[in-house]
């Protein structure tokens, strides 16, 4: 049987005439000499199956060496034109350049949608497009060779060669058409998932650093390898059988190689290899020239590295490559770069780490017949980070691994699929034997569809089916490792916490009057040296000596190395070990140093050490001897196991209580000496990183295996015992090492241990550029010289961890970047192919190999440490460490202090120095303390003598041979312990003077620094007035923009409900059983009630009720009467609204509350506010919403250990915390735990707002002990408060489960924007968009100079709704102003209903305004003539359905609205439409188009649009309600939020979703179509409007500005009820997570000039019933208000001078003005005054100026309504239209036949055409108007500056 690849299953295929043998190609005139052996997959057309030889039909080709020959391959190319390593039988399809040489065998490409051209013919060769191929080749011909190039035996004829329409894959039974594969545009096919759309985010976060993602194009690097001259002799009897191996590892993960030419030293190759390269990569080829020998090892000749960035784009180039200047021999090679087709590769960069785009092939194997037979697949993609995997199936079915196969590869790449499939027997019937076959696919796994099930193969007993899917990097955060230069977001946060133990510390020891402001305290370090037991010992004493002074808590940063990580490791097991006396460490490491440790070798331990090596093996790490010394360390440093790990230092930093600890290691490569190659690893508690490259992950990920930035398999985080072994593992010794040790050098063993590498200069030589690296040589060394540097570099053991860089690619300005030169120093620095070579391994050693310091991560300008303590432990020579490390800074200009000492000095050392560069900018003073015994020997404490007896403590032996303080010490007796602690505590004690010098002269400096800028600031501050945070708007009131943080009192609040009187009746036969419920939102999330009172008129109930209350929240407390009934809903009589900021602070107060003055009813309540015990509240505020502190409560399930004959039940837990974001929680405890503690059950609820823990247990329990917290009732209720952060507290027990809850703050950081002001994103595309207005401007207004900034004005388009009227008419308004160049002038672009769908088709071209329309309009024009029956055809509905599904999977509430949606995109696109409203962040990223603005208004239900409607405005940066300055990240939209905080993610919205929302005419109720014929809604207000009056409360108490009157509600009637309902429901709406949920409202949000500017709504008094309690935001259309997107543009901080009015409403043109207007009036809003006469509101002419003068500050309008007046004459301005064009200016826009209504769906070309026509005309026909309007605004902007 043949065993050959089925994609797919192709219907209609013809298997009844289906040969059982592959169909060769058939040639005439075949010479049988010269056979292939092997089949073309090809079907002849026209052959008939009968007169088909069961033989293979060979292929002849004249004049062609068989010898060369590919079998089954038809070499009628031109050599360099295609591939020479073809697929065996397989005749390629793709365009040269796009897929590499080496094609994969018997496989059919599946080009994504633009790689390819539209011409090309799917599975054939394809007809190229001009230019693209050499000339001479003609369509289905393969050209022959030109003369003088290639061989002389090649004739330079054409060889016509026939194709079939279509190529076949042969099988038994079924022939697959090669199309088959094809990603298909036509039907439901292009309404799939598709591929991932690209985008562009900012990416701005804490953690960002010089992380960017950015659209880099890809290039086509055509690699001719010509000939090689004057070749050496290599072998003895004959001259050399050459061939050129490439190698470019950014391109492609495989080799590619020429044909070799036998013995030959001029050999002539002329191949060609084409290869994918991106732009931004630094792409180095490697070319190596081998001699190919049989039985030994091929001879390498030599090897050329060249950088492609030299290659000019679009140009041919030869280069000639000579070993030296004078040597004969040259290589010479051709190139040309070009410009790949297709779309650009998304990048991640830093600036030297490149991320570039990943894929996941999931390869699936579908059993269709159990068998019992055993198979063995195996699955290789080369480059990837699995590499090769096998699938086994099993007897009965059973597959292994049972979850798909996953390969993670670079999508550029190039990558291949190579499958081996189980072996086959098959019979030969013409031989009667049988032969043993292995199938072996390939597939391209770039032509594979995204996110698609494809079948590559079929066997009776399964299916192999394949899934590519993108993993996108759209922003820092899809990342697993933290990307850039700057510090983590949790070091930065430390630091803002360490100040403030730094500042208080300096205060107290230099007695400072006033505290230290933050940019006044310095940063001090403590640097260590290793030196084993006696650095442990010596930092012990160093840091008891700084505690003694005070001093240690002004040190910002320790790092250590070697011996000292022993200390800092045991020390920052204690949370809080520098706020103590440090006795108790120090006694416990003199117990272990003294002890024997011959222990470490017991039987007992030998057993332990294999039991953890093994355990370590089983994660997934790679153990050496370096595991087995941390594990030995373990038992040197502790009495037992060690769980310790570096991420639990988290907790011990977690208030800024101890300075941040740093460990420091390098990482070498082997084969190469350390001073050759190293590179500083820097380990803290928050994250491990290489400071190099800029790429860090979280120390919790250290030793997981990650690719492509991306954690692929997380492996346990190591315990630090062998992070221990690894810094201080001093078996990683090598000979070179040992040779250091004696001699300062190791130039005697250069020639052996470096890479001979010479750079040369290429024939003809290319210009170079600073980023760009010179063309080098590599001479490999002979078999003796590398086996003696093995020998020489070889470690004996290196500590191993997954290489967390694994699969990056260098950028290709790299070596430019100033973070990656200030550590460059490896000899392959300049080699990038081997410096990212990427091992899967990092060999790391202790540092000390390199220099014994750990000052290199201190000395990141980002840390700027001020004082650098320098404790030197060092054996032998104290200053060798320290002038390595200044003769190293000083090489790589890292600021470091000249280290200067005499010779007296350098014998006879003191026990401290200073040294400074006071002229080095950035330089750290540096306190150098070298462990000497100098005057501790006749002092035993600072000033105090030794006497006679005490002289022995003060000998130390420090130096000699017999010293017991040798670095190979593992043990010290107590005397010598003891001694060492004291002389290192006395060195620091006895130089505290000079210490303290140092800190004093780090403030200075700082001053120094700071006093510049702070008096520049308050000059500008009090010179002119900017737009910062703080100017007045034109009422003269205070706009404030700022976010504040502030610490704000509780208060406790008494209610006490007294009585009520005179209660009327609402039951027809008794009186009311009444009862009050109070309910405070902002205090209490339950409502709380007194008891009722049967049959009274006058209940009374004394009842008192207590609320914690936040001072700076609005209070409003709601008081219902109610009366009671049994069997229908109880009887709301009246609600009390009362402002509790009316009470005055400790005083009690009685109030009567007047309800009916007539009946005399009254409500009598007695208020009592006092202050409350505790620590205040952290808030957050902009002056109208505040966030409060939050916590989040975990509550764990823990089963016990079962009874063997316990019975199986299930057991049933309910959590309730009302009010948390969580709600309630249900747990089920079954006979299989369901819910075990390692997922506890998490609630998030409000700090302060008296939260409840309700549980409901599944039975009640015994009494509990006396010494336990345990509740004995079976539904425990537990007030949170009284849980203590962080700890766990039992809630309940029994015999079968443990019940645990504990309580941690979360942080304050909030996910949202509070502010009023424009977000950084925005603030920034306005400067970069000035760099196109101001040309623009002076190009358009004719001025002789460029403006100033401040005389820009700010230009925005507006526009109205309408349909597809709207939609087709921006189209033509904005081809007029591009035509008339304004379009450039304009900075705003905002939009609602149908011109939304136009503004999201135009922002998928990232610089659509900088092109011709043209394009545009054509595509619109189809779609807007296309029939739209088939937008509702069933499989539509089908992909609808399953969208809907799948948004619901996604957590959004989904209702009509998305379907409008998703019948908008079909409308309005060809499929399914993947653009998300975030993505048009790339065409605003250098502000070449405007930014546009989206908007909507939110509503509520039971309220008409009139009466409630909040504007909410959409940008590609971020989505808010201006009325709350509330926004938050565009990609955050309809995540649930809590507090201000991101609670769960959901995927952003594609765009579709959004344009059905903005555009959401079904959202429509009763009271909108009475609007549309009456002016007012005033008839109907008695029905839809709360019936609420003002009352006086008794007595009355002062009132303040920002306190509300005391309000009366009375509830409507069943009716009223009824028919208000009717009236304002909406047939639907979209509803989206409501962001600003658990927000409160602030306690004067009222006099916020920002919240009463946008102040319109009958719920503005009513605090508790405003948008912040919402679950969701319900978003309607604009135009179900005013039908206009003017309101965004009105907000002050945007600043638009000139607004364009594009109206193209029905009906009447002026309607929405004219409510825009009266709007603004009220609400403040400055707006031009709009007076048009009778005449002209009858006759609109096309355009009016409303200048503002007599309204100051308003903007310029320029209205334009959609009229056809002239152009009913005239074809163009000035142009009359001939009699035969008359009928052309007929455009029929609002009549009863007019084609354009807004219901209109179709619209005929020529009705498209005019309207676009009509509206490019009014605006070309007004150019004076608009550049008067512009003219005038530049004049504004003049006169306000002077």
């Amino acid at each position: 049987m043949s065993w050959e690849v089925l994609p797919v299953e192709v219907p209609e295929a013809d298997t009844e005439n289906m040969s059982l043998e592959p169909l060769p190609t058939e040639v005439p005139g075949v010479n049988p000499e010269n056979v292939s052996l092997e089949p073309l997959p090809t079907e002849v057309p026209g052959a008939e199956p009968e007169n088909i030889s069961l033989e293979l039909l060979p292929v002849e080709v004249p004049a062609v060496d068989p010898e060369n020959m590919s079998k089954g391959f038809l070499p009628m190319e031109e050599p360099g034109l295609y591939p020479e390593k073809m697929s065996k039988g397989f005749l390629t399809m793709e365009e040269p350049g796009l897929y590499t040489e080496n094609m994969s065998k018997g496989f059919q490409p599946m080009e994504e949608p633009g790689l390819y051209t539209e011409s090309m013919s799917k599975g054939c060769l394809p007809m190229e497009e001009p230019g693209l191929y050499p000339e001479s080749m003609s369509k289905g011909c393969l050209p022959m060779e030109e003369p003088e190039v290639y061989s002389a035996n090649m004739t330079q004829e054409l060889q016509p060669m026939e194709l079939p329409e279509e190529l076949f894959y042969m099988n038994r039974k079924t022939m697959i058409p090669s199309n088959a594969l094809e990603d298909g545009n036509s039907g439901l096919g292009s309404l799939g998932d598709g591929e991932w759309q690209k985008r562009n985010d900012d990416g701005t976060g804490a953690d960002q650093g010089d992380f960017k993602i950015e659209s880099s194009p890809c290039y086509l690097l055509t690699v001719r390898i010509i000939r090689m001259r004057n070749l050496q002799r290599v072998d003895a009897l004959s001259q050399a059988d050459c061939y050129v191996s490439l190698w470019l590892p950014t391109a492609t993960s495989e080799r590619s190689r020429t044909k070799t030419v036998r013995n030959s030293d001029n050999p002539v190759w002329n191949e060609t290899f084409y290869f994918r390269i991106q732009s931004q990569v630094k792409n180095v080829l490697e070319l190596t020239v081998y001699d190919e020998d049989f039985a030994t090892p091929d001879d390498h000749l030599l090897c050329a590295l060249f950088d492609t960035a030299k290659l000019p784009l679009e140009r041919t180039v030869i280069l000639y490559f000579k070993p030296s200047p004078n040597a004969t021999e040259e290589l010479e090679v051709e190139f040309k770069l070009e410009v790949a087709s297709g779309p650009h590769e998304m990048i991640a960069s830093n600036g030297v780490l490149v991320c570039r785009e990943l894929c996941c092939l999931e390869v699936e194997v579908a059993e269709k017949t159990k068998q019992k037979s055993k198979k063995e697949l195996s699955l290789t993609v080369k480059g990837s980070f699995e590499g090769t995997q096998d699938i086994v199936l099993g007897p009965n079915g059973v597959v292994s691994p049972a979850c798909p196969t996953e390969f993670h590869y670079i999508k550029y790449a190039e990558p291949t699929l190579d499958v081996m499939l189980p072996k086959k027997r098959r019979y030969h019937p013409w031989s009667c034997r049988y032969s043993t076959e292995t199938g072996s696919p390939v597939v391209m796994l770039n032509s594979l569809p995204m996110g698609r099930k494809t079948t590559i193969a079929e066997e009776k007993r399964f299916d192999l089916n394949v899934t590519a899917k993108p993993c996108n990097c759209t922003c820092h955060q899809d990342l697993d490792m933290r990307f850039g230069f700057n510090l983590c977001s949790e070091e930065m946060a430390f630091l803002g916490k360490r100040k403030k133990y730094v500042a208080s510390a300096l205060k107290n020891v230099f007695h400072l009057p006033h505290d230290l402001q933050d940019q006044e305290v310095p940063v001090v370090a403590i640097i260590t040296t290793g030196g084993g037991l006696k650095s442990m010992t010596g930092l012990y004493g160093s840091l008891m000596g700084l505690k003694k002074l005070n001093l240690l808590d002004c040190i910002t940063y320790i790092s250590g190395l070697s011996g000292t990580t022993w200390t800092m490791a045991n020390l920052y097991r204690d949370a809080y070990w520098s706020q103590k006396d440090l006795d108790s460490h120090i006694g416990e490491a003199q117990k272990q140093a003294t002890k024997c440790k011959m222990g470490c070798f017991s039987m007992d331990r030998m057993k332990y050490y294999n039991k953890q090596l093994c355990q370590r093996k089983e994660e997934g790490y790679r153990t050496s001897f370096i595991d087995l010394w941390g594990l030995m360390i373990e038992y040197l440093l502790n009495d037992g196991k060690d769980p310790h790990k570096l991420s639990d230092q988290q907790e011990a930093l977690c208030d800024g209580q101890n300075p941040l600890p740093i460990y420091v290691s390098v990482c070498v490569r082997d084969s190469y000496s350390t001073n050759d190659f190293k590179e500083w690893v820097e380990f803290t508690p928050y994250e491990v990183g290489l400071l190099k490259y800029g790429a860090f992950v979280r120390t919790e990920h250290f030793g997981s295996e990650f690719f492509m930035g991306r954690m692929l398999k997380k492996v346990p985080e190591s315990r630090i015992c062998y992070l221990q072994g690894m810094w201080s593992s001093i078996f990683s010794v090598n000979l070179l090492q040992i040779w250091g040790l004696s001699h300062s050098s190791e130039d005697f063993w250069k020639r052996w241990t470096e890479d001979r590498i010479d750079e040369v200069d290429e024939d003809p030589v290319l210009p170079t550029r600073p980023h760009e690296l010179r063309t080098r040589m590599y001479t490999p060394p002979g078999p003796l010289s590398s086996a003696l540097r093995g020998a020489l570099t070889d470690r004996f053991s290196v500590a191993q961890h997954h290489n967390f860089l694994k699969g990056y690619q260098l950028h290709n300005n790299y070596m430019e970047n100033k973070h990656f030169c200030r550590w460059k120093d490896t000899v392959l620095d300049s080699r990038p192919n081997q410096l990212m070579q990427s091992p899967d391994q990092l060999g790391m050693i202790d540092a000390g190999f390199f220099i014994n310091t750990s000052s290199a991560p201190l000395l990141r300008p980002q840390r700027e440490v001020d004082v650098i303590i320098y404790l030197s432990y060092t054996t032998g020579s104290h200053t060798s460490s320290l002038d390595k490390a200044c003769k190293y800074y000083s090489e790589q200009k890292i600021p470091f202090p000249t280290i200067s000492l005499t010779d007296e000095d350098k014998k006879n050392l003191k026990e401290c120095y200073i040294f400074q560069d006071s002229d080095l900018p950035g330089c750290p003073i540096v306190i150098f303390l070298p462990l000497v015994n100098d005057t501790f020997q006749e002092y035993k404490a600072p000033g105090v003598k030794r006497c006679c007896s005490e002289m022995e403590e003060g000998q130390l032996d420090l130096t000699s041979s017999c010293s017991p303080y040798c670095m190979f010490s593992v043990r010290y007796t107590d005397e010598n312990y003891r001694k060492l602690l004291n002389l290192s505590e006395y060195n620091i004690l006895n130089n505290s003077q000079m210490i303290m010098q140092a800190l004093q002269t780090a403030m200075q400096r700082r001053r120094q620094k700071i006093w510049p800028f702070l008096f520049q600031e308050l000059i500008t501050q009090t010179s002119q007035q900017g737009d910062g945070a703080m100017q007045l708007n034109p009422d003269g009131k205070q706009w404030t923009s700022l976010t504040k943080t502030e610490s704000s009192l509780c208060y406790l609040l008494t209610v006490r409900v007294i009585r009520a009187r005179n209660i009327h009746q609402a039951d027809v036969l008794s009186q009311t059983d009444c009862y009050v419920s109070l309910w405070l939102p902002t205090a209490s999330n339950d409502k709380f009630q007194t008891k009722a009172i049967k049959n009274c008129k006058d209940p009374v109930w004394n009842e008192t009720f207590y609320f914690r209350i936040q001072s700076q929240v609005k209070n409003v407390l709601e008081l219902a009467l109610y009366d009671k009934d049994v069997v229908t809903q109880d009887d709301h009589l009246f609600t009390v609204y009362f402002d509790i900021a009316k009470l005055s602070l400790g005083e009690e107060v009685f109030m009567h509350f007047k309800c009916d003055s007539q009946r005399q009813e009254e409500l009598e309540m007695g208020f009592v506010l006092d202050n409350i015990s505790g620590p205040p509240e952290t808030i957050i505020t902009n002056g109208v919403l505040v966030s409060r502190k939050i916590c989040c409560l975990e509550v764990q399930v823990v089963e016990k250990k079962k009874k063997k004959k316990e019975k199986k039940s299930k057991k049933e837990f309910s959590f309730k915390v009302q009010g948390s974001y969580e709600g309630t929680q249900d747990i089920v405890l079954g006979s299989n735990l369901l819910f075990s503690s390692s997922c506890p059950a998490k609630f998030h609820y409000a700090r302060y707002k008296q939260p409840m823990l309700d549980v409901t247990l599944p039975g009640k329990k015994g009494p509990p002990s006396s010494h336990s917290c345990v509740y004995n009732t079976g539904s425990p209720n537990v007030e949170l408060h009284s849980i203590p952060s962080g700890k766990n507290m039992i809630l309940a027990e029994d015999k079968r489960y443990g019940l645990y809850a504990k309580a941690e703050d979360c942080p304050d950081h909030l996910d949202v924007r509070l502010g009023f002001d424009l977000c950084i994103q925005e603030q920034d595309f306005l400067c970069k968009r000035k760099n196109y207005v101001i040309p623009a401007l002076k190009k358009v207004l004719q001025l002789e100079q460029d403006l100033l900034d401040h005389e820009s004005p700010v230009v925005a388009i507006m526009t109205t709704g309408g349909g597809m009227r709207s939609l087709t008419a921006l189209f033509g308004s904005l081809r007029g102003l591009k035509k008339l160049n304004i379009l450039d002038c304009a900075t705003y672009l905002t939009g609602l209903s149908g011109t939304t769908w136009t503004m999201s088709n135009l922002y998928r071209d990232a610089d659509w305004s900088r092109k011709d329309l043209d394009k545009q309009i054509s595509e619109a024009r189809k779609h807007m003539t296309k029939c739209k029956i088939n937008s509702f055809s069933l499989e539509y509905l089908k992909y609808y359905k399953k969208q809907l599904c799948q948004r619901k999977r996604e957590g959004r509430k989904t209702s009509f609205i998305d379907f409008w949606g998703l019948v908008l995109e079909s409308f309005l696109h060809d499929g399914k439409d993947n653009h998300r409203l975030s993505d048009q962040q790339r065409a605003i990223d250098r502000g070449q188009n405007p930014l546009p603005i989206y908007t909507a208004v939110n509503v509520k239900n039971n309220y008409s649009t009139l009466d409630f409607k909040e504007w909410v405005e959409f940008t590609p940066y971020e989505v808010g309600l201006q009325k709350y300055g509330v926004f938050v990240r565009t990609e955050d939209f309809g995540s649930e939020f809590f507090m201000g905080r991101l609670m769960k993610k959901v995927p952003e919205s594609r765009i579709c979703f959004l344009e059905g929302m903005w555009s959401s005419l079904f959202s429509f109720n009763v009271l909108y179509i009475w609007n549309l014929s009456h002016s007012s809604e005033d008839f109907w207000h008695r029905w839809t409007r709360d019936h609420i009056d003002n009352i006086e409360e008794e007595p009355a108490l002062p009132a303040q500005p920002q306190e509300l009157r005391t309000r009366l509600s009375t509830p409507p009637g069943p009716l009223g009820s009824a028919l208000r309902a009717a009236l304002t429901d909406r047939v639907c709406l979209a509803q989206e997570h409501n962001f600003l949920r658990g927000l409160q409202i602030h306690n004067q949000y009222l006099e916020n000039a920002h919240f009463h500017r946008w102040k319109d709504t009958v719920l503005d008094t009513f605090p508790n019933q405003l948008t912040q309690s919402d679950e969701f935001l319900s978003l309607v259309d604009t135009g179900f208000f005013i039908n206009t997107s003017v309101m965004p543009l009105l907000k002050p901080e945007r600043k638009v001078d000139v607004i364009l009015h594009l109206n193209y409403s029905a009906g009447s043109q002026i309607q929405a003005l004219d409510q825009t207007c009266k709007y603004c009036s009220e609400q403040g809003i400055v707006f031009p005054r709009v007076d048009l006469s009778e005449e002209d509101r009858k006759k609109l002419k096309e355009c009016y100026l409303f200048d503002g003068a007599e309204t100051p500050g308003a903007p310029v309008l320029l209205f334009f309504p959609l009229v056809n007046d002239t152009f009913q004459k005239y074809k163009a301005p000035g142009q009359k239209r001939s009699e035969s064009e008359m009928e052309d200016g007929k455009v029929d826009l609002y009549g009863c036949c007019s084609p354009y209504s807004t219901y209109s769906l179709q619209y005929t070309e020529k009705a498209f055409n005019c309207l676009v026509q009509l509206g490019e005309y009014n605006i070309l026909n007004n150019e004076d108007l608009i550049l008067q309007a512009l003219r005038t605004a530049v004049a504004r902007k003049r006169q306000m500056k002077k």
